[in-house]
């Protein structure tokens, strides 16, 4: 049932007012004179009553009293009433003693004082009389909530839950951490104690969703309160939360909605610290163009560099369904920058001439590549072809049309790589930092990094496919351990290092602490409010050809450089110079035309020493299939 504010509300409030000032006029003259009036004092009474009222409500009238909804009244309110009463005040007195020179000047002081006092109380009857109409009937079968964090952020979600129209839940009481909240009550709500009477709450009261209310920080928190969840419970529960201060600050959601907790709750990663300014500085007024537009990260740069309000975007990709919805978003919310999109392929020379020879872009951020390592190992071809061609064509286009800076993204995976995806990234930051030694008027840097959280085809997305398909979920390797980070986080941190970058840098970004794998799957199910091994099953399955048990940011032989900001670090590795680079391009290039894929293979190997190779590789078989 809806809670509708009543058609009547305005004139059953002014109905109470009224009686509450004839109410304190009278009793402050009963109170004046000992319950004893003089027949002069009555007279006074019958006189100053209408003339009381009639200022009093307009003045209240005036100052916007009538249009306070009483159910969401606040202190600022509460002011506005005082100040009101007050100056109509000052016109009683005036007419009074105008009309009745020896009215009682004690009646003049106490009795706005009074009457503050009932409009208050009148108030307050009106609220807490529909709070408790309302309360058992609807909520006795809504889910029953239990709020983490009794601060102010907790308080206020118990305010919107209260009030809400519609009500969506019954609040059974508060955790908090802080032990002088113990047993305390906030709105007649207890504060059970701290997180370890979790499971003990959750029992007794059949709590359906925790709601963790703590603005900030609360990564750690969250992670705790599910392990303590998943090692106690076997009842059904979801976790929710409150967004973030970014959320908030970015007006993507109110100060109170809850939301689903998402894995990137869990990562507890500090803001990143970002010189806008700079950032600025090399997009703003600028020709834009980023390559894999409709990926992950390609998208997130289109969106990010809209902000800084470029010359112009050129959005490019092979994958038109993705080209078109990122085209479709950056329209719907851009309508003062010039942007194109172009469907087509960074291995297009064409393609890549017609581009530059249009729009002459002065920043390329290279985010176009083959990433899924299983499906590289099979196709090692197509791998070099995009990864590390792709990189060479479009930076020697870069190069002849005189471009100011060009930005690889390449990833963990190449640091000792055990796999084709990996090593072709490994070769095309060999490609940039050859076009760099022998370019300087086109400053090629590459950022190194490693997963982000919900980027297409990752784990993620499939442990949560597999999640609402009733499970199991399959993970490689119990030990198996990754670097997450958000893709808007990766994204702002790239554009700080194209900001720092002179030409041949390596840049990685600091990814924090790895996480293990089955760790984020069993997240996962607890978020879904399931139980890990009990509602879902976990299987492991064994690493697939070209997969490591952990990832690694620096080789052993790359030097590490302070950038001066916290979350980018520089790694200069091996350098390759320009002539030995073209050498091994056409030798790759050579290659990748042949049926075999053997020959590829071979030369993965031949120029990075640590690649072991497909496993299969001798028995000339790749999964299986006779190569």
């Amino acid at each position: 049932m809806l809670r509708k504010l009543s058609p009547y509300h305005r004139q059953i409030t002014i109905t109470a007012d009224t009686v509450s000032i004839a109410a304190s006029l009278f009793l402050i003259f009963l109170f004046r004179f000992d319950f004893h009036l003089p027949g002069i004092q009555l007279e006074n009474i019958v006189i100053a009553l209408p003339i009381v009222i009639a200022i009093r409500l307009a003045v209240m009238a005036y100052t916007g009293v009538y249009r306070i909804i009483t159910r969401y009244a606040s202190l600022s309110d509460i002011w506005s009433i005082v100040k009101s009463i007050f100056i109509a005040q000052l016109f009683i007195v005036a007419v009074l003693l105008f009309v009745r020179p020896g009215y009682p000047r004690s009646i003049l002081i106490f009795e706005p004082i009074l009457a503050l006092f009932f409009i208050g109380m009148s108030r307050y009857a009106i609220r807490a009389t529909r709070n408790f109409r309302y309360a058992k009937e609807e909520r006795k079968n809504l889910p029953k909530i239990l709020i983490f964090g009794a601060g102010d952020m907790g308080e206020s979600l118990l305010r919107d839950l209260m009030h809400a129209e519609a009500p969506t839940a019954n609040v059974i009481g508060f955790l908090d951490d802080n032990p002088n909240k113990w047993n305390r009550l906030i709105h007649t709500y207890t504060v059970f104690g701290g997180r370890e009477k979790l499971p003990e709450i959750i029992n007794e009261y059949g709590i359906d969703e925790i709601i963790v209310a703590i603005r900030n920080s609360k990564g750690q928190i969250i992670q705790n309160l599910i392990d303590i969840y998943s090692r106690n419970i076997e009842k059904k529960v979801v976790f929710k939360t409150v967004p973030s201060v970014d959320e908030v600050i970015a007006g993507r959601t109110p100060s109170t909605h809850v939301r689903d907790i998402k894995l990137s709750d869990l990562l507890n990663r500090k803001p990143v610290n970002l010189n806008l300014a700079a950032v600025n500085n090399i997009l703003h007024g600028k020709v834009v163009l980023v390559t894999g537009a409709g990926g992950t990260i390609g998208s997130e740069f289109c969106r990010q560099a809209m902000e800084y309000c470029p010359k112009r975007l050129i959005m490019l990709d092979n994958n038109n369904t993705a080209l078109f919805y990122i085209d479709k978003e950056i329209r719907e919310k851009y309508h003062r920058i010039k942007f194109c999109s172009v469907a087509g392929d960074v291995r297009d020379q064409d393609t890549l001439n017609n581009i530059f020879e249009t729009y002459h872009p002065d920043i390329i951020f290279h985010a176009a590549a083959h990433k899924h390592v299983p499906l590289m190992e099979t196709n090692p071809q197509e791998a070099v072809k995009n990864n590390l061609v792709g990189t060479a064509l479009l930076a020697d286009t870069a190069v002849r049309y005189n471009a100011e800076r060009f930005l690889f993204i390449s990833t963990d995976k190449a640091v000792r790589p055990t796999s084709v995806m990996g090593a072709t990234k490994h070769l095309a930051e060999l490609a940039v930092r050859a076009f760099s030694s022998k370019n300087p008027g086109t400053r090629f840097m590459a950022v190194r990094f490693g997963n982000v959280l919900g980027s297409s085809g990752s784990a993620i997305q499939i442990f949560q496919q597999q999640i609402s398909e009733g499970g199991p979920i399959t993970v490689t390797d119990e030990r198996a351990t990754r670097y997450f980070m958000t893709t808007k986080e990766a994204v702002q941190l790239i554009l700080q290092a194209c900001t720092m970058g002179h030409g041949g840098e390596i840049f990685v970004l600091n990814m924090g602490t790895s996480v293990k794998v089955v760790d984020i799957a069993k997240n996962l199910i607890a978020l879904h409010g399931l139980v890990p091994g009990k509602d879902i099953e976990i299987k492991f399955t064994g690493l697939r050809p070209g997969e490591k048990l952990y990832e690694e940011l620096f080789r052993d032989e790359d030097v590490r450089r302070d950038t001066g900001h916290d979350d980018i670090f520089m790694a200069i590795p091996e350098m390759i110079s320009f002539p030995e680079f073209e050498e091994m391009l056409a030798k790759f290039e050579k290659a990748v035309k042949l049926h075999d894929p053997v020959a590829t293979l071979e030369l993965i190997q031949k120029y990075i020493p640590t690649y072991t190779g497909h496993p299969l590789l001798n028995s000339r078989k790749i999964h299986g299939v006779n190569i």
